[in-house]
């Protein structure tokens, strides 16, 4: 297995640190970097979550890959046609410990989706387990497919397609 050892320097200088945490903290809102925040402002990036969709005759399907967030954080909003799922991952290292690596800590989760048809609110089901945000989204009534029987303009019909006289 290969090392990258541009992130395996644990006997840098502190100058290398310093500037390690430069770029950091200057592209860390474009990319979600270490804390994925502004500089000394405390607050974690918002990042996205991994989606897979998929479509019944009566709903939506969606499983959100959304590991260690906390379940309590989780929010599921459903609007006309837009789902918006929020959650916050909340791992902080024991008090007092020393970090010796860290490639991800607290971060907070937000996605929206577009189905373009509208969405029952009321039959929303979400379930969490083992890290994947299973989504079931029943279509409105209104935007079920309906079978329209047509008529015919010259007469009552007797069901073969006929015109009766």
């Amino acid at each position: 297995m290969a090392i990258d050892v541009w992130r395996t320097r644990p006997m840098s200088s502190p100058m290398t640190r310093a500037v390690d945490r430069l770029f950091e903290e200057a592209f860390a809102p474009f990319y979600g970097g270490r804390d994925g925040g502004a500089a000394g402002t405390g607050q974690t990036g918002v990042q996205s979550l991994p989606v897979t969709i998929w479509e019944t005759d009566d709903a939506f399907h969606a499983a959100l890959m959304a590991p260690g967030l906390a379940e309590d954080s989780i929010n599921v909003t459903v609007q006309e046609d837009t789902l918006s799922v929020e959650g916050e991952s909340k791992f902080q290292p024991p008090e007092g410990a020393r970090m010796i690596w860290q490639e991800f800590g607290p971060t907070r989760f937000r996605r929206s989706l577009r189905f373009g048809t509208p969405i029952d609110p009321n039959r929303v089901e979400a379930a969490y387990m083992n890290g994947l945000l299973m989504l079931t989204l029943p279509k409105s009534e209104e935007a079920k497919p309906r079978q329209i029987q047509v008529r015919t303009a010259g007469g009552a019909s007797n069901g073969n397609g006929q015109t009766r006289n």
